[in-house]
Formats: C-alpha cells, sequence, structure tokens
C-alpha cells in the first residue's frame, strides 16, 4: 500500500506522516473526526452558555441562570409568596428587527467573465438559475429561519449542496448487448470459412431503472451544530468544518441505504448537546434530563450524524468529505464542493453574524446587552407589584391575641374577637405607596433596551415625545435603520456568497436537463427549456448590486416615492403624463394589475407575439389590439443581444418582425386618420354653431327696443 501514502515533504516529521497516513483508513478517519468533535465542543462551551441563556431570555425564561456544576440552565428557589414578574421587553424588539432583515431582499447581479457575447448571455442565464434556485428552496422560509438564529445567538449558517437523491423521477430502458447465432431460411445455424457458427450482436432490454435529476439543497444551521476548525476569524481561513445533526435511524436509513441500516440508536447525551439543553429549556425546572424511557432504551431512536468537510490542501488538494454516525462510517472520499474561480474547493457553508468582533470568528447578539437591564426591569416590576399585593391588607398581632388568620377577611358584618396584649390590639399596618424613582428605574432600563436593540418608539409605531415635524420622525428612523444597517450589509453579503457556491454547484452537478422557471412581471412566466450547467460557461460570480441601506420603514419608503412623482420622475416621454402603474407597483398597490389589466393582457399578447415569431411563427395584428403597445414591446426585444446573434444565425426572423411591425403600423394610421377625421368633423360642427350664435348675436344688436321686449317677453 506505499502508493497511497501522501508524501508531503522529505524534511516532514514520521509521526506527522504516519499520522496522515492513518487517517485515510475509515477507523483513523472517524477517530480524528470524532476527537475533533469532541475537543470543539469543549472548546465552544462559553459560547454555548451565553447562546441557551439568550434563547431563555428570548422565550421568557428570564428568572434563569446557569448552574456552574450541573451546566446547565437552572431556576432558583423563590421565597415563600415571591413575586416573579417576567415583561418580555425582548420578544418585542427581536420580533421588529426580524421582520426588517427578513423582508429585505438585496439586489444581485452575476458577473460575465468577459465581454463576449456568449459570457454576458450566460450571465443573465445565470440569474435566473438563481431566482429558480430561491423559489426552489423556499429562500424566505429560510431566510426567516437564519435570522432567527443571528439575532438570538448573533451567529446562523447556510448549507449549500448538491442532494443526489431528490429532484424529479425520471426512467430509462436498460439494456445488455447479447451474442446469438445466426441461422438460415430453413433455421440452420450459419457456419463461416472455418467451420464456426456466425454470430451476431443484438441489444436486449432487461428492465427499467428509474434515477432522480438530483436537487440542489440549502439548509439553515444552528451555531450549535457546526464546529470550526483552524485558528482563523473567518470561516474562508478555516481549514475545515464538521456539522452534526441528530437523525433518526429512518432517516438515516434513507440518505445512506448502503451502510445506514448498520448504524445503531445512541443516546442524547454529551453527543448532542444543543437537543440536551434545549429539553432543558422548554422544563427549566427540571434538575436532570432523563433521555431514556423507563425501559432504559432511548426515548427516540436516532444518532448524530456528523459531516466532516476539509478544504483543497497540499496534502488532500480536492479536500475531503468525511460522513460517520455512532462509529460507522457511511461516506468517505473527496469534497464534492465544486471548485472555485482559485482552483480550490471551498467549504459548502456560509457564516452570517449579526455583530462582527475583530480578532474573533463568532459573532455577538445585541441580545447579550440587553439581558442585564431586562433582568433589572423584571426584578423592580416584581418589587413594585409584591408591594401592590400589601394594600389587600397586612395586619399587626400581638403575639397571644388568639386571632386566628382566617377571620381577617373582607367580611364587613362580621365580629372579630381578640385579647389585646399590654394594651396593644390589632390592627392593620399603614403600608406607604412604592417610591416615585421605582418607576423612573423602569422607564430608564426601558429606554436602555431600546437603546442597545435600536428599536425605539418610532419604530414601534408610537408618536416619540416632543417629535412634531416629519423631519425629526424621518431622522429617529434613520438613526434606527443606521444602527441595524450593518448587519444587513453582512447579510446581503453573505447571500452573495451563498449564491455564488449555488451557481458552482449547479454548472457542475446539473448535467441532466431541467426545466427552469421563474415568475416575472404582471405573472408572466419565463421558462427556460433542458437546462444544464454547462450552459452558464462558468459565469457564476456574485456581486450585490443597489443600494443596501434603503429606508426599512415602508411609510418613509412610500413618502419619498410619492415626492419623487411630484418632481416628475416618473414621466412616460411616450404621452407626457406620470406614469402611475410604475408609481403604483413602486408603492406595493395590491390592485395593480386589476386597474392595469386591459394593458397588462396586450402586455401578454405581444410577448406571446415575440415567442411564437423566434420559434418561426408568424403572428396575425388583431384591429382591437393596443398596436402602439405592442410596437413599443417588439421593439424592445430586437434591441436585446440574445435577439442581435439570433439574427445573425436566421436573418429571416427580423424580416418577420418587419411584417408584424407593418401590420401594427397599418391600424395604426388607420386609427390617426380616424381620429383627425373625427377631430375635423367636431370642429367644422363647433364653427357652424360659432356662426349661428354670432348672427342671433347681431339680429339682436340691430332690434329695435319694441321688438326687444317682444321677443324677451313681457317686462
Amino acid at each position: 500500500m506505499a502508493e497511497d501514502k501522501i508524501t508531503l515533504d522529505p524534511t516532514t516529521p514520521r509521526e506527522l506522516q504516519d499520522e496522515i497516513d492513518h487517517t485515510k483508513t475509515e477507523t483513523g478517519a472517524m477517530a480524528m473526526v470524532q476527537e475533533e468533535w469532541e475537543k470543539g465542543i469543549n472548546r465552544m462551551q462559553p459560547y454555548h452558555r451565553q447562546w441557551f441563556l439568550n434563547t431563555a431570555y428570548l422565550l421568557g425564561f428570564q428568572h434563569l441562570v446557569w448552574h456552574p456544576s450541573r451546566n446547565r440552565l437552572w431556576l432558583p428557589p423563590s421565597r415563600r409568596r415571591q413575586v416573579r414578574m417576567t415583561s418580555n421587553l425582548m420578544m418585542s424588539a427581536y420580533r421588529i428587527n426580524l421582520s426588517k432583515l427578513s423582508s429585505g431582499n438585496a439586489a444581485i447581479s452575476v458577473l460575465p467573465n468577459s465581454n463576449e457575447q456568449e459570457d454576458v448571455d450566460a450571465a443573465r442565464l445565470a440569474q435566473k438559475v438563481w431566482f429558480h434556485i430561491k423559489n426552489d428552496v423556499h429562500w424566505k422560509q429560510l431566510k426567516r429561519r437564519l435570522v432567527g438564529w443571528v439575532l438570538s445567538c448573533g451567529n446562523g449558517f447556510l448549507l449549500t449542496e448538491w442532494n443526489p437523491n431528490s429532484g424529479e423521477m425520471l426512467s430509462s430502458v436498460k439494456e445488455e448487448t447479447t451474442e446469438i447465432e445466426q441461422v438460415d431460411e430453413m433455421g440452420n445455424p450459419m457456419m463461416n470459412e472455418m467451420g464456426e457458427p456466425v454470430m451476431q450482436s443484438k441489444q436486449q432490454v432487461v428492465g427499467v431503472e428509474q434515477y432522480r435529476t438530483g436537487k440542489l439543497s440549502i439548509k439553515t444551521l444552528s451555531p450549535f451544530s457546526v464546529i470550526p476548525i483552524g485558528s482563523g476569524t473567518e470561516l474562508d481561513e478555516c481549514d475545515s468544518a464538521i456539522v452534526g445533526e441528530w437523525l433518526s435511524l429512518e432517516e438515516i436509513r434513507r440518505q445512506f441505504p448502503d451502510k445506514g441500516k448498520y448504524v445503531t440508536p445512541e443516546y442524547r447525551d454529551t453527543a448532542s448537546t444543543f437537543e440536551k439543553f434545549l429539553d432543558g429549556l422548554v422544563s427549566p425546572t427540571t434538575s436532570q434530563i432523563n433521555p431514556q424511557g423507563a425501559s432504559g432504551e432511548p426515548s427516540e431512536k436516532g444518532a448524530v450524524v456528523k459531516r466532516y468537510w476539509q478544504k483543497s490542501t497540499p496534502e488532500f488538494p480536492d479536500g475531503r468529505m468525511i460522513i460517520c454516525a455512532n462509529n460507522i462510517m457511511l461516506f468517505m472520499g473527496d469534497n464534492p464542493t465544486p471548485k472555485d474561480n482559485n482552483g480550490d474547493r471551498p467549504l459548502p457553508l456560509v457564516h452570517y453574524r449579526e455583530i462582527d468582533v475583530p480578532f474573533r470568528l463568532w459573532g455577538r447578539s445585541s441580545l447579550e446587552d440587553q439581558i442585564p437591564d431586562q433582568k433589572a426591569y423584571n426584578k423592580a416590576l416584581s418589587i413594585i407589584l409584591e408591594h401592590h399585593s400589601l394594600f389587600k391588607g397586612k395586619w399587626i398581632v400581638p403575639r397571644g391575641a388568639h386571632l386566628k388568620e382566617s377571620n381577617l377577611d373582607s367580611s364587613a358584618d362580621e365580629v372579630v374577637e381578640a385579647i389585646p396584649i399590654g394594651g396593644q390590639m390589632p390592627h392593620m399596618a399603614n403600608i406607604h405607596p412604592p417610591q416615585p424613582t421605582l418607576f423612573n428605574v423602569l422607564k430608564q432600563h426601558r429606554e436602555n433596551m431600546m437603546e442597545q436593540s435600536g428599536v425605539r418608539e418610532v419604530s414601534r409605531g408610537a408618536l416619540p415625545s416632543g417629535a412634531r415635524s416629519g423631519v425629526a420622525i424621518q431622522l429617529l428612523q434613520e438613526s434606527d435603520t443606521t444602527q441595524i444597517g450593518t448587519t444587513a450589509i453582512d447579510i446581503a453579503e453573505a447571500d452573495a456568497r451563498v449564491a455564488n457556491l449555488a451557481l458552482l454547484i449547479a454548472s457542475e452537478r446539473m448535467v441532466v436537463p431541467q426545466k427552469i422557471r421563474i415568475i416575472g412581471k404582471n405573472n408572466e412566466v419565463d421558462v427556460v427549456d433542458n437546462f444544464t450547467g454547462d450552459m452558464l460557461r462558468g459565469n457564476t460570480q456574485v456581486v450585490v448590486a443597489g443600494t443596501l441601506g434603503a429606508p426599512f420603514s415602508l411609510v418613509a419608503r412610500k413618502a419619498e416615492i410619492l415626492d419623487m412623482e411630484q418632481r416628475g420622475a416618473f414621466i412616460n416621454p411616450e404621452t407626457g403624463r406620470t406614469d402611475w402603474r410604475t408609481v403604483m407597483e413602486l408603492l406595493e398597490f395590491g390592485q395593480t394589475q386589476d386597474v392595469f389589466s386591459e394593458q397588462a393582457l396586450d402586455e401578454a399578447q405581444a410577448e406571446t407575439e415575440n415567442r411564437e415569431m423566434v420559434n418561426g411563427a408568424m403572428p396575425i395584428a388583431k384591429r382591437y389590439q393596443d398596436h402602439q403597445l405592442h410596437v413599443k414591446i417588439h421593439n424592445r426585444r430586437r434591441k436585446a443581444p440574445e435577439y442581435i446573434e439570433l439574427i445573425k444565425q436566421q436573418p429571416q426572423i427580423d424580416q418577420m418582425y418587419e411584417q408584424h411591425l407593418q401590420q401594427h403600423g397599418a391600424f395604426l394610421t388607420e386609427q390617426i386618420q380616424a381620429a383627425n377625421a373625427q377631430a375635423m368633423a367636431a370642429q367644422m360642427g363647433g364653427q357652424q354653431q360659432g356662426g349661428a350664435i354670432q348672427e342671433e348675436v347681431q339680429d339682436d344688436q340691430f332690434a329695435t327696443p319694441d321688438e326687444g321686449i317682444q321677443q324677451g317677453g313681457p317686462m
């Protein structure tokens, strides 16, 4: 097996060479993955502790503390009749920021590799493929889950990989080549010159083979399940990473049909830290978590599947991927992630952070700053409620007065007997109201949390005190937007990296022709038939386009659009009037398509005619169509670069366009002539009516007084 050894360098220590050779075996590889996993879990304990505390406070368990000996969240015992009030101010700020960050959709563009028209067209196609992928993986739902992790723990991950067990199910005929003897007309075997039977090759159908086309998968990962390996401050600087995921035995056997059946169930203890402590959050008063049933068997039969990815290294130029579960090797081979523009195989993970901390890989959550104020707020509120309960009546009873507690109720006609002790009779204590400073403390903690979360009164829909003008309110909105703006920029740039990785995988793994469908403007469907990854020509580099600092406030955005409309920014050059359809679409007016339904029908018909002419069919213009709109849409298609390239190969298509446009032009000329004739008729009618009125006025001017009286009637 000397040929399997990896030679690093003549000066490489023998121990390191032996260690690398050992990891090439299944036993050594699994041991290496398990060792790195356990080391990573221990190394991540301080971060996990803070993330669990953040999650607990966000879920409303705001009286928990971390028990160092039990290494879990714990609810301390309370004193008798202690009030533990929880007013979850963190959740409202979390939901507002979640809506801001998940509703934004930064525009991305695919850069062509060169100025050649083939690369430009391939980049446009890659843009469509990315839109198709987003729709296929339910991108909006993924982003909401991802942003939830980012806001609660400060970190989140997206895993992008190719799933060969998904996609459309296809069938192919399975044939085998067999050799049969040739026979003559009489059915006797035919012989050659050597006296040997003449054989004939024949294809014979032996069955039908079913297979799937495969599908690109994008999955949200929690920071608890990812263990980066390396000393870099960015995930791209790490050499490798491990993702641990608890899967049921049925799911393991479905994903790995060959070796998954050998995986035995394991207990959800230290091997699955996140699930264990999540159970503790649901039942915070439980002192111990028992993951087993009454019989000692695991309550859910499954195992932690550990996926190990390694980038391209001098030792492993194609990287490595190792998948194992409970000491069973499920897969071991090269890193399946396609090579990037540098020729290296990257990790299929993209890291998202809320607050970037210098010189540290892991991000930070703003919840960490809110927890002390939230805790103090709850404590002050609990004190107020405890004090309020004292107003029901606190009795001072001398010892030995023989007065039962049950006698001190709210009955007005009850006679209470008591023995005076030292001349003192039972009496109600004089309870003073809470100090006003306690309410000032509540207000101060609430304001502190607004500052820390970046969600102030204006973002909650309340008018801030002292703000009267619209400019002041916009400045406050901009302040909230600015505070979370850096997180939005980081998320948009991470989205571009996910798109780049997805297009890389699509360009290499989409070998079976597939149909790409995109919903465009006016619900028009753009379909690309028989798409394969090689059609992208390696144009997969994605950048963020447009402005990332757009206002999150819908009201501010609509006000800005209406202000631009008043300044003439949406004037249609053909009509010289405001293009209200564009304005209503920008305002996200729900009934835009209904208001402009007739125009939308003409636009859809014109696009249908474009497709027909590109495919060689000649459409016929109809008298009832909007010919001016049709001419505009047809000429817009003729300006497209792909059309210019098309007519170089098929010039008859451009001639077909000319003939079709002449049909629309004839109808337009007819309509213009009819309109001019109608206008002239209206003008002539106006002149005749004006002449009659003028003659009547002249007759009135030259009439005698008596005639005027007679014409006007009795005075």
